[in-house]
């Protein structure tokens, strides 16, 4: 069946605005039809069109402000002071008000995200820990100061970090949270080792099973990453594994060849015995709890 484009004029919230439409076209009996995903993307067409001749963030204008500081839809609604799903209607269904649309359009900048992650702490604190709101102050105090030095010199690219882990889904026997998370600080401070700048753009903290990513838990918080637990009867108690991750790029084959040599070295190696490996790096002996881990410790690296 056909995909044909349709011009229309369309009333929304009382103004007319122009569209291009998708439909399916059935020739033999003159009709155009969408199915839910047509649909879907259709009406995203119409909202983003208003919103754009209204002055209001886009959908994606407004997912881009929340990944800047590596939050779930809920904490940053929370943060922001909204309610827990309000962002994320305004990234599915709902057009935002011109007074939320400022709020949102404010955290874009690090100084003033600040303030409301500082006035809005409690309610954060309601569905997070402690450590996890002091890494996010950590996180946006080094974009205040715009130091990308605890990132490896480069932004956090998401895509990156999803097509790393698609492809230690397919190549690590039972990828746990906790290995995971291990395998990406390797990933990134070898390829910095290597080549000046991290691969993901992660920022790690000491921790007590070694180092994690800063946000680590709302990056995984993702429809492209599918987890999966196990609970272990004797002693009472789950192991999250990653099972699956879709990505949309392709990774190098420079980057490749860094997670190869990493895949090689621990493919052996469970959970505890990466753990403790981790805790003998010099990175990890010279930071202190939740001190954030620089990435010039990598030229120590032991790989």
């Amino acid at each position: 069946m056909d995909i044909v484009k349709r011009k229309e004029e369309i009333e929304v919230k009382g103004k007319m605005i122009n569209v291009e439409l998708s439909y399916y076209y059935d020739k033999e009996n003159d009709l155009f039809y969408e199915d839910v995903e047509l649909g879907n993307e259709n009406l995203r067409i119409v909202r983003n069109t208003y919103r754009k001749e209204t002055g209001l963030l886009t959908d994606t204008e407004i997912k881009n402000i929340r990944r800047k500081y590596d939050l779930n839809q809920r904490n940053f609604s929370l943060l922001l002071g909204f309610g827990e799903i309000t962002i994320t209607r305004y990234e599915s269904k709902s057009i935002q008000e011109k007074t939320h649309d400022l709020i949102i359009r404010s955290a874009s900048n690090p100084e003033l995200f600040l303030k409301y992650v500082k006035e809005n702490k409690e309610l954060y604190l309601k569905y997070n820990s402690v450590e996890s709101y002091n890494n996010l102050v950590l996180l946006i105090n080094s974009k205040i100061n715009r130091d990308l030095s605890n990132s490896g010199n480069i932004e956090y690219n998401e895509d990156k970090l999803f097509s790393v882990i698609n492809y230690l889904v397919d190549n690590v026997n039972s990828l746990t949270k906790t290995k995971l998370a291990k395998y990406l600080w390797y990933v990134d401070f070898l390829y910095f080792k290597t080549y000046e700048k991290s691969m993901i753009g992660l920022t790690y903290v000491h921790n007590h099973y070694g180092a994690y990513p800063i946000g680590y838990n709302d990056k995984l918080s993702n429809s492209n990453v599918v987890i999966t637990e196990k609970y272990y009867p004797e002693n009472d108690n789950y192991t999250y594994f990653i099972t699956s991750c879709k990505s949309n790029i392709e990774l190098s084959s420079d980057e490749k060849n860094i997670i190869d040599k990493i895949i090689n070295k621990f493919k052996n190696f469970n959970t505890k015995q990466l753990v403790d490996y981790m805790h003998e790096e010099y990175a990890y002996k010279e930071t202190k709890p939740n001190e954030i881990i620089k990435y010039e410790y990598a030229n120590k690296l032991s790989l």
